[in-house]
Protein backbone atom coordinates (compact mmCIF):
# COMPACT_ATOMS: atom_id res chain seq x y z
CA UNK A 1 0.00 0.00 0.00
CA UNK A 2 1.28 3.67 -0.72
CA UNK A 3 2.01 6.15 1.51
CA UNK A 4 -0.93 8.04 -0.08
CA UNK A 5 -3.41 5.46 0.26
CA UNK A 6 -2.56 5.04 4.04
CA UNK A 7 -2.94 8.16 4.53
CA UNK A 8 -6.22 8.28 3.13
CA UNK A 9 -7.47 5.35 5.16
CA UNK A 10 -6.20 6.86 8.08
CA UNK A 11 -7.97 10.03 7.70
CA UNK A 12 -11.05 7.78 7.11
CA UNK A 13 -10.61 5.59 10.11
CA UNK A 14 -9.82 8.35 12.55
CA UNK A 15 -13.21 10.22 10.82
CA UNK A 16 -15.34 6.75 11.79
CA UNK A 17 -13.56 6.49 15.56
CA UNK A 18 -12.11 9.49 16.43
CA UNK A 19 -8.74 8.25 16.90
CA UNK A 20 -5.99 10.74 16.81
CA UNK A 21 -4.13 10.66 13.91
CA UNK A 22 -1.22 9.13 14.97
CA UNK A 23 -2.97 6.42 15.96
CA UNK A 24 -4.72 6.09 12.86
CA UNK A 25 -2.10 5.82 10.97
CA UNK A 26 -0.44 2.80 13.55
CA UNK A 27 -3.39 0.97 13.13
CA UNK A 28 -3.75 1.04 9.33
CA UNK A 29 -0.04 0.61 9.05
CA UNK A 30 -0.81 -2.53 10.68
CA UNK A 31 -3.46 -3.81 8.62
CA UNK A 32 -3.38 -7.03 7.04
CA UNK A 33 -3.88 -6.65 3.24
CA UNK A 34 -7.69 -5.77 2.52
CA UNK A 35 -8.80 -5.98 6.32
CA UNK A 36 -11.94 -3.71 6.90
CA UNK A 37 -11.07 -0.56 8.58
CA UNK A 38 -13.48 -0.84 10.97
CA UNK A 39 -14.17 -4.65 11.44
CA UNK A 40 -17.33 -6.62 12.80
CA UNK A 41 -16.87 -8.73 16.09
CA UNK A 42 -15.13 -12.37 15.48
CA UNK A 43 -17.55 -13.93 18.10
CA UNK A 44 -21.21 -13.01 18.53
CA UNK A 45 -21.04 -13.37 22.43
CA UNK A 46 -18.96 -9.97 21.77
CA UNK A 47 -21.20 -8.33 19.50
CA UNK A 48 -23.86 -8.99 22.15
CA UNK A 49 -22.07 -7.54 24.84
CA UNK A 50 -21.61 -4.01 22.77
CA UNK A 51 -24.53 -3.76 22.28
CA UNK A 52 -25.54 -3.78 25.76
CA UNK A 53 -22.92 -1.37 26.49
CA UNK A 54 -24.46 0.91 23.67
CA UNK A 55 -27.50 0.29 25.66
CA UNK A 56 -26.25 1.34 29.38
CA UNK A 57 -24.44 4.12 27.40
CA UNK A 58 -27.37 5.87 26.38
CA UNK A 59 -29.20 5.60 29.66
CA UNK A 60 -25.81 6.32 32.02
CA UNK A 61 -24.44 9.38 30.04
CA UNK A 62 -26.78 12.21 30.92
CA UNK A 63 -23.85 14.59 31.60
CA UNK A 64 -22.69 17.35 29.38
CA UNK A 65 -18.92 16.23 28.17
CA UNK A 66 -16.58 17.50 25.50
CA UNK A 67 -17.25 14.60 23.50
CA UNK A 68 -20.54 12.64 22.69
CA UNK A 69 -21.15 10.70 26.00
CA UNK A 70 -17.75 11.63 27.18
CA UNK A 71 -15.63 9.03 25.20
CA UNK A 72 -12.87 10.44 23.38
CA UNK A 73 -12.19 7.98 20.45
CA UNK A 74 -13.22 3.96 20.12
CA UNK A 75 -10.64 1.21 18.90
CA UNK A 76 -12.60 -1.72 17.52
CA UNK A 77 -11.11 -4.64 16.42
CA UNK A 78 -12.01 -8.30 15.68
CA UNK A 79 -11.43 -9.34 19.79
CA UNK A 80 -12.71 -6.56 21.16
CA UNK A 81 -13.20 -2.55 21.65
CA UNK A 82 -11.95 -0.14 23.42
CA UNK A 83 -13.42 3.25 24.51
CA UNK A 84 -11.02 5.81 25.49
CA UNK A 85 -12.43 8.26 27.60
CA UNK A 86 -11.59 12.02 27.67
CA UNK A 87 -11.85 12.75 31.40
CA UNK A 88 -12.32 11.39 35.25
CA UNK A 89 -16.34 12.48 35.10
CA UNK A 90 -16.98 10.47 31.94
CA UNK A 91 -15.15 7.58 33.95
CA UNK A 92 -17.97 7.86 36.48
CA UNK A 93 -20.41 7.87 34.58
CA UNK A 94 -19.78 4.99 32.50
CA UNK A 95 -18.30 2.75 35.39
CA UNK A 96 -21.72 3.47 36.92
CA UNK A 97 -23.82 1.96 33.76
CA UNK A 98 -21.22 -0.57 32.85
CA UNK A 99 -20.44 -2.39 36.22
CA UNK A 100 -22.84 -5.22 37.45
CA UNK A 101 -24.69 -4.59 40.55
CA UNK A 102 -27.65 -6.18 42.78
CA UNK A 103 -29.72 -3.00 43.44
CA UNK A 104 -33.12 -2.05 44.61
CA UNK A 105 -36.09 -0.73 42.62
CA UNK A 106 -39.03 1.05 43.65
CA UNK A 107 -41.53 -2.54 43.93
CA UNK A 108 -38.57 -3.57 46.40
CA UNK A 109 -37.35 -5.88 43.96
CA UNK A 110 -33.33 -6.39 43.64
CA UNK A 111 -32.26 -6.36 39.50
CA UNK A 112 -29.21 -6.45 38.34
CA UNK A 113 -27.95 -3.04 36.67
CA UNK A 114 -25.14 -3.05 34.63
CA UNK A 115 -23.44 -5.99 32.33
CA UNK A 116 -24.21 -9.04 34.21
CA UNK A 117 -21.86 -11.46 34.69
CA UNK A 118 -19.07 -9.11 33.87
CA UNK A 119 -15.67 -8.61 35.43
CA UNK A 120 -12.32 -6.29 35.71
CA UNK A 121 -9.66 -8.57 34.42
CA UNK A 122 -6.88 -6.70 33.83
CA UNK A 123 -5.78 -3.40 34.82
CA UNK A 124 -2.80 -0.91 33.62
CA UNK A 125 -1.31 2.30 34.24
CA UNK A 126 -4.71 3.93 31.90
CA UNK A 127 -7.08 1.55 31.68
CA UNK A 128 -9.33 -1.11 32.64
CA UNK A 129 -10.32 -4.31 30.85
CA UNK A 130 -14.11 -6.15 31.45
CA UNK A 131 -14.80 -9.97 30.40
CA UNK A 132 -18.33 -11.43 30.50
CA UNK A 133 -17.32 -14.89 32.60
CA UNK A 134 -17.31 -17.63 30.34
CA UNK A 135 -17.35 -15.80 27.31
CA UNK A 136 -14.56 -14.48 24.90
CA UNK A 137 -15.20 -11.10 25.49
CA UNK A 138 -13.35 -7.73 25.68
CA UNK A 139 -13.99 -4.28 26.51
CA UNK A 140 -11.55 -1.98 27.49
CA UNK A 141 -11.68 1.74 28.89
CA UNK A 142 -8.71 4.21 29.07
CA UNK A 143 -7.57 7.24 29.70
CA UNK A 144 -7.72 8.40 33.13
CA UNK A 145 -5.15 7.21 35.44
CA UNK A 146 -4.53 4.60 37.93
CA UNK A 147 -5.56 6.12 40.61
CA UNK A 148 -8.54 8.08 38.73
CA UNK A 149 -9.92 4.42 38.57
CA UNK A 150 -9.38 2.71 41.36
CA UNK A 151 -11.35 6.21 42.95
CA UNK A 152 -14.16 5.84 40.45
CA UNK A 153 -14.83 1.82 41.51
CA UNK A 154 -14.39 2.34 45.18
CA UNK A 155 -17.01 5.14 45.49
CA UNK A 156 -19.31 3.42 43.45
CA UNK A 157 -19.22 0.03 45.12
CA UNK A 158 -19.60 2.12 48.40
CA UNK A 159 -22.70 3.84 46.84
CA UNK A 160 -24.27 0.59 46.05
CA UNK A 161 -23.45 -0.93 49.63
CA UNK A 162 -24.94 2.30 51.08
CA UNK A 163 -28.15 1.40 49.72
CA UNK A 164 -28.04 -2.11 50.27
CA UNK A 165 -26.90 -3.48 47.12
CA UNK A 166 -24.10 -5.39 46.13
CA UNK A 167 -20.73 -4.83 44.08
CA UNK A 168 -21.02 -7.71 42.00
CA UNK A 169 -18.41 -6.96 40.14
CA UNK A 170 -16.07 -7.58 43.10
CA UNK A 171 -17.27 -11.70 43.15
CA UNK A 172 -14.17 -12.53 41.55
CA UNK A 173 -14.56 -15.56 38.84
CA UNK A 174 -17.59 -16.64 39.81
CA UNK A 175 -21.25 -15.44 39.41
CA UNK A 176 -23.14 -14.13 42.31
CA UNK A 177 -26.49 -15.62 43.08
CA UNK A 178 -28.37 -12.75 42.34
CA UNK A 179 -26.34 -12.68 38.66
CA UNK A 180 -27.12 -16.30 37.91
CA UNK A 181 -30.57 -16.02 38.98
CA UNK A 182 -31.00 -13.64 36.83
CA UNK A 183 -29.30 -15.31 34.08
CA UNK A 184 -31.28 -18.36 34.73
CA UNK A 185 -34.58 -16.37 34.53
CA UNK A 186 -33.35 -15.09 31.21
CA UNK A 187 -34.14 -11.21 32.22
CA UNK A 188 -30.90 -10.23 30.29
CA UNK A 189 -32.26 -8.23 26.97
CA UNK A 190 -29.69 -10.35 24.49
CA UNK A 191 -32.02 -13.39 25.60
CA UNK A 192 -34.81 -11.40 23.29
CA UNK A 193 -34.96 -13.00 19.81
CA UNK A 194 -35.71 -9.42 18.23
CA UNK A 195 -32.69 -7.87 20.77
CA UNK A 196 -30.42 -10.91 19.24
CA UNK A 197 -31.16 -9.92 15.48
CA UNK A 198 -31.17 -6.46 15.79
CA UNK A 199 -27.58 -6.70 18.34
CA UNK A 200 -25.32 -5.60 15.24
CA UNK A 201 -26.98 -2.12 14.92
CA UNK A 202 -25.70 -0.86 18.52
CA UNK A 203 -22.30 -2.49 18.18
CA UNK A 204 -21.94 -0.87 14.71
CA UNK A 205 -23.05 1.97 15.99
CA UNK A 206 -20.67 1.83 18.95
CA UNK A 207 -17.74 0.67 16.78
CA UNK A 208 -18.28 4.02 14.62
CA UNK A 209 -18.69 6.74 17.46
CA UNK A 210 -16.51 9.12 16.18
CA UNK A 211 -18.80 10.17 13.56
CA UNK A 212 -21.09 11.83 16.07
CA UNK A 213 -18.53 14.43 16.80
CA UNK A 214 -15.76 14.60 13.44
CA UNK A 215 -19.08 14.46 10.90
CA UNK A 216 -22.06 15.55 12.70
CA UNK A 217 -21.75 18.88 15.14
CA UNK A 218 -24.01 18.10 17.77
CA UNK A 219 -23.40 19.50 21.41
CA UNK A 220 -25.32 17.00 23.18
CA UNK A 221 -26.22 13.29 21.90
CA UNK A 222 -28.66 11.57 23.76
CA UNK A 223 -30.83 8.36 22.98
CA UNK A 224 -32.98 5.11 23.81
CA UNK A 225 -33.89 2.23 22.47
CA UNK A 226 -37.06 0.48 22.20
CA UNK A 227 -39.51 -2.80 20.46
CA UNK A 228 -36.86 -5.09 22.46
CA UNK A 229 -33.78 -3.53 20.68
CA UNK A 230 -35.26 -2.87 17.15
CA UNK A 231 -35.57 0.72 17.23
CA UNK A 232 -32.50 3.27 18.53
CA UNK A 233 -33.04 6.39 18.46
CA UNK A 234 -30.19 9.19 18.76
CA UNK A 235 -31.41 12.69 19.62
CA UNK A 236 -28.77 15.16 18.81
CA UNK A 237 -28.95 18.61 20.06
CA UNK A 238 -27.02 21.46 18.21
CA UNK A 239 -26.03 24.85 18.94
CA UNK A 240 -28.72 27.58 17.41
CA UNK A 241 -26.07 28.93 14.93
CA UNK A 242 -24.29 25.82 13.54
CA UNK A 243 -25.33 23.67 10.92
CA UNK A 244 -27.06 19.86 11.37
CA UNK A 245 -24.41 18.31 8.85
CA UNK A 246 -27.26 15.51 8.70
CA UNK A 247 -27.01 14.89 4.84
CA UNK A 248 -22.97 13.92 5.88
CA UNK A 249 -24.00 11.71 8.55
CA UNK A 250 -26.15 9.94 6.77
CA UNK A 251 -23.37 9.16 4.04
CA UNK A 252 -21.48 8.11 6.43
CA UNK A 253 -23.64 6.04 8.18
CA UNK A 254 -24.71 4.13 5.13
CA UNK A 255 -21.16 3.77 2.96
CA UNK A 256 -21.22 0.39 1.21
CA UNK A 257 -17.27 0.10 2.76
CA UNK A 258 -17.05 1.52 5.82
CA UNK A 259 -20.70 2.05 7.30
CA UNK A 260 -23.54 -0.13 8.30
CA UNK A 261 -26.15 -1.83 6.23
CA UNK A 262 -28.44 0.92 6.27
CA UNK A 263 -30.83 2.38 3.48
CA UNK A 264 -32.17 5.89 4.32
CA UNK A 265 -36.07 5.57 3.97
CA UNK A 266 -37.46 9.33 4.85
CA UNK A 267 -36.89 12.10 6.99
CA UNK A 268 -38.84 15.36 7.80
CA UNK A 269 -39.01 18.67 9.67
CA UNK A 270 -41.62 18.67 12.42
CA UNK A 271 -41.15 22.32 12.74
CA UNK A 272 -40.35 23.96 9.21
CA UNK A 273 -37.84 26.69 9.33
CA UNK A 274 -37.16 25.56 13.25
CA UNK A 275 -34.86 23.04 12.23
CA UNK A 276 -36.86 20.38 14.18
CA UNK A 277 -36.94 16.91 12.58
CA UNK A 278 -36.41 12.91 12.19
CA UNK A 279 -34.32 10.91 9.46
CA UNK A 280 -35.35 7.20 9.46
CA UNK A 281 -32.49 4.55 8.12
CA UNK A 282 -33.84 0.87 7.77
CA UNK A 283 -31.80 -2.08 7.70
CA UNK A 284 -33.03 -3.92 4.26
CA UNK A 285 -33.93 -6.92 5.78
CA UNK A 286 -35.85 -4.64 8.23
CA UNK A 287 -34.27 -6.26 11.33
CA UNK A 288 -33.34 -3.12 12.93
CA UNK A 289 -33.97 1.10 12.38
CA UNK A 290 -31.92 3.57 13.26
CA UNK A 291 -33.97 7.15 13.81
CA UNK A 292 -31.84 10.28 14.09
CA UNK A 293 -33.77 13.08 15.36
CA UNK A 294 -32.52 16.47 15.08
CA UNK A 295 -33.45 19.75 17.23
CA UNK A 296 -31.54 23.30 17.79
CA UNK A 297 -31.03 24.32 21.68
CA UNK A 298 -29.28 26.21 23.66
CA UNK A 299 -28.70 25.14 27.13
CA UNK A 300 -27.77 27.75 29.64
CA UNK A 301 -24.17 27.95 30.23
CA UNK A 302 -24.18 28.51 34.02
CA UNK A 303 -20.58 29.66 35.04
CA UNK A 304 -19.78 25.73 36.39
CA UNK A 305 -20.50 24.59 32.39
CA UNK A 306 -18.67 27.52 31.12
CA UNK A 307 -15.24 25.85 30.46
CA UNK A 308 -17.29 22.84 29.03
CA UNK A 309 -19.15 24.37 26.82
CA UNK A 310 -16.28 26.58 25.52
CA UNK A 311 -14.49 23.18 24.81
CA UNK A 312 -17.86 21.98 22.98
CA UNK A 313 -17.75 25.01 20.77
CA UNK A 314 -14.29 24.78 19.58
CA UNK A 315 -15.20 20.77 19.08
CA UNK A 316 -17.81 22.27 16.44
CA UNK A 317 -15.62 24.87 14.83
CA UNK A 318 -13.38 22.62 13.43
CA UNK A 319 -16.08 21.00 11.44
CA UNK A 320 -17.48 23.04 8.85
CA UNK A 321 -19.55 22.44 5.41
CA UNK A 322 -23.07 20.97 5.02
CA UNK A 323 -24.78 19.15 2.28
CA UNK A 324 -28.62 18.79 1.36
CA UNK A 325 -30.36 15.95 2.16
CA UNK A 326 -31.82 13.96 -0.67
CA UNK A 327 -35.30 14.81 -1.56
CA UNK A 328 -37.40 12.11 -0.91
CA UNK A 329 -41.40 11.18 0.69
CA UNK A 330 -40.82 11.86 4.02
CA UNK A 331 -44.39 10.19 5.89
CA UNK A 332 -41.93 6.98 6.53
CA UNK A 333 -39.95 9.22 8.64
CA UNK A 334 -41.92 8.92 11.68
CA UNK A 335 -42.19 5.07 11.78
Amino acid sequence: MSATQTSSRARTYALYTGAPRQLACEVVAGLPRRAPLIPAPAHHEQLLLESEVFYWILGSQRNFFEFPFGIQYVKPTADGIRLHLESNASLDSLLAGLLPGRVSVGSGDDEIHGLNGCRITARSERGIELRRLGQPTSIRLTGPSRRAFQKAEAALAERIRDHGGEASWLAGDTWTAHERRWENERQPLPYESTWRDAAWLPSGLLRRLGLLHTVAVPQVVTGHESRLGEWWILELDHDADTGLRRAELVQALTDPEHGLPLELRGHRDLTPGKSLGLILLKSPDNTATLQLRYDRFDYPVKPERAEMFAAIRRRISTVTGEAPLPAMPDCSATG
